[in-house]
């Protein structure tokens, strides 16, 4: 390298772009953040932003104004900058700009997000501008659990059509080239933070066809930078800058919002994975805000595992597994209390198995103890097991205690703590790993915290993000 010029060896000198060529190239390097106001163009600075910005658009990176590079200044395209810059959040992207596209990783800290939209375009049925916002809505919903209603109070996000300078800092530029732009969740933008705004100066047309802009595929893109997403060089993702972009979210595009909002994709699979359903969108609301005011994962995963919902689940199954019938509504009333108010699963097994209908069922002693083996240990007695536990009650061993010696032996709880790996780590245990669960179960640990110590886990929290 020249230590005074910056360039490589053998490297060609730089071209002069027109005058022309020059203006279009600082404006739209700045507009897009690749070029601070202080640093011309002509500069090893401005050939490198030159350079960067021939990168984003995946051209020769010549840092020359070429032919190409001419072409991608007119292509029709997102005004969100590429580059944020050295910006600090919550700081003008520049002096007067009452908003700001700086810094990137804010998310909202809750699940349900409303918008409102302002105002329609003229240019075809409203009626169908609404359906195409809140379908390009649903493509984001299903790829993180997120929930959007439009109302018409104070939204998180606002939608409108606007003009030239309409009051956020970033003027639209008339027809071509900048078709919308978006902000990133609070705090970046203020109060406009999470807003969408689209360049009434467009011709907005529903669908890809020459003539117009889709309304459809600009809003995708652009509610992706209203969850927080930034532009990518991949071009056939929905948050490449240039139009027409895939209203589909593509795979750098799932992996990022998924990355953005792994707490909410956590707080939700606590709803798949502890309770067997589908979040309810309140609900989820609920625990995402809570997860945002310093609320930990361990409290959240054992209020689920201790909820009355849960609770009654694992009530249901008892009677089902151990009584052979459903319960009766007084009895599932009781046994979901008892659970939830924090009774360990495994005590509520040893007191089905010890009650007069357990009784009932197995009145002698060999049927019970074979029981045992077949419902808890989902096997066959074996001639020394069997006959050990049938000498301990002939001697006097209640059934209490011998239901309770087969709930905290060492192969039901080592089946247990394998099953916990399984259905939240979705793998096999490791051998230490495996020991030391076994270990807390065979001491006493409640079923319900050791569920707790797996969905509250950093394995289990890194790997739902690419389960969803």
């Amino acid at each position: 390298m020249s230590a005074q010029s910056g360039k490589a060896a053998g490297e060609p000198p730089a071209v002069a772009p027109s005058p022309g060529d020059a203006k279009i190239a600082t404006d739209y390097l700045r507009i897009f953040g690749y070029l601070p106001e202080d640093v011309p163009l002509a500069s090893d600075a401005g050939r490198a932003a030159l350079r960067a910005s021939q990168a984003m658009a995946l051209l020769p990176t010549t840092g020359t104004v070429d032919e190409a590079t001419r072409k991608v200044f007119e292509q029709p395209r997102c005004g969100f900058p590429d580059r944020q810059g050295t910006e600090e959040p919550g700081q003008p992207k520049s002096p007067g700009g009452v908003g700001e596209f700086v810094a990137y990783g804010t998310v909202w800290d809750h699940a349900v997000i409303t918008y409102r939209i302002n105002n329609l375009s003229p240019d075809f049925d409203g009626n169908r501008q609404r359906t195409l916002i809140r379908q390009a809505w649903a493509r984001w919903a299903a790829v993180v659990p997120l929930v959007f209603e439009e109302t018409t109070a104070t939204p998180d996000v606002e939608i409108r059509f606007a003009t030239g300078t309409h009051g956020d800092g970033s003027p639209f530029d008339g027809p071509g080239n900048i078709l919308a732009h978006a902000f990133f969740p609070p705090p970046n933008g203020g109060a406009l933070a999470g807003d969408a705004h689209f360049d009434e100066d467009e011709r907005w047309q529903d669908g890809i066809r020459a003539g117009g802009f889709d309304l459809f595929t600009v809003a995708v893109h652009e509610f992706g930078h209203s969850l927080g997403l930034n532009h990518t060089f991949m071009p056939n993702s929905t948050m490449n800058p240039f139009y027409p972009t895939p209203s589909t979210p593509a795979t750098d595009d799932r992996a990022g919002v998924r990355d953005i909002y792994r707490r909410h994709i956590w707080a939700a699979s606590l709803y798949r994975d502890v309770l067997g359903r589908r979040f309810d969108n309140n609900g989820l609301d609920y625990w995402v805000r809570k997860l945002f005011s310093n609320t930990s994962t361990d409290q959240v995963a054992r209020a689920f595992l201790y909820s009355l919902e849960n609770s009654g689940r694992l009530a249901t199954d008892l009677y089902f597994t151990l009584l052979d019938r459903a319960p009766e509504p007084a009895g599932l009333n009781h046994w979901r209390t008892q659970l939830a108010g924090g009774l360990g699963r495994q005590a509520a097994i040893v007191a089905f198995l010890d009650s007069a209908e357990y009784r009932g069922k197995y009145p002698a002693n060999d049927a019970f103890i074979d029981s045992l083996y077949r419902r808890l240990l989902r096997r066959p007695p074996d001639a020394g097991g069997f006959q050990y536990w049938k000498s301990a009650m002939t001697g006097g061993t209640s059934r209490y205690e011998v239901a309770r010696g087969f709930v905290l032996s060492d192969e039901y709880c080592r089946a247990y703590a394998r099953s916990l790996y399984l259905r939240y780590l979705r793998r096999e245990p490791e051998r230490a790993g495996w020991d030391d669960w076994t270990g807390r179960l065979k001491a006493g640990l409640n079923h319900q915290d050791a569920e707790t110590g797996f969905a509250a886990s950093p394995e289990y929290q890194n790997a739902v993000v690419n389960w969803w």
